[in-house]
């Protein structure tokens, strides 16, 4: 008995995740009860690379100014709820944006429970990017993240080529949506080493998506 309420409530929070026709169709992994229940115990480990489905301008810093931090995280938590992503089990999240606090190329120093030597992973696909956390920014990727299922529009890093922080390059450390600053975005469409995390910089008043990470934390 107490085996068929776990499982009812657990479909229950399923179902509750799937809006309705119009924002989930039969063949979402994400709003398929029966996919989501295999997803979560099969899907293949690793550190999965999200969307943001809502393109945002470059004050990114919604908790209010010296508040960017939070605000990314709290982007992300609100994004992870819409993303399509192959592991449903994985709920921890983190930025791919750098700050000055922390640098996209060095998240363990801000978030220790994410796991080090997992393979990245576009989200929808599951297919691999890079070997690892490390490589993800000094390697080149396996494949582009357009190829990993991750779109091909640019998104906000506020990074350099190699995921650092890019002082002066950040909208105002995200408290910008104006043309009076500027912010680096990368490319879903190049793979090479210090090309994809930073194309260009861009007017704080243009609106671009933002990348995350989904992970099981590392015991």
């Amino acid at each position: 008995m107490i085996y068929r309420i776990i499982l009812i409530l657990f479909f229950t929070f399923l179902a509750q995740n799937c809006m309705d026709t119009k924002t989930c169709s039969d063949q979402d992994r994400s709003c398929s009860p029966t996919a989501s229940l295999l997803s979560f115990f099969s899907a293949p480990s690793g550190i999965y690379v999200y969307s943001s489905t809502v393109a945002y301008g470059g004050n990114l810093s919604i908790l209010g100014t010296g508040n960017l931090d939070p605000s990314l995280q709290t982007i992300c938590k609100q994004e992870r709820t819409f993303a399509s992503i192959l592991d449903t089990g994985c709920q921890s999240v983190a930025p791919l944006v750098s700050t000055l606090a922390v640098s996209a190329n060095n998240l363990t120093s801000f978030y220790s429970d994410i796991p080090t030597n997992s393979p990245m992973r576009g989200g929808p696909t599951g297919t691999i990017l890079a070997d690892d956390l490390a490589s993800f920014f000094s390697l080149d990727l396996h494949v582009t993240l357009e190829a990993g299922g991750l779109g091909s529009t640019n998104f906000w890093t506020y990074g350099d080529g190699t995921g650092n922080y890019a002082s002066g390059v950040t909208c105002n450390d995200g408290d910008d949506n104006t043309s009076s600053n500027t912010g680096y975005v990368g490319s879903p469409l190049l793979s090479a080493a210090g090309t994809w995390n930073s194309v260009q910089a861009e007017t704080c008043d243009n609106a671009f998506r933002i990348l995350c990470i989904c992970y099981r934390p590392s015991s």
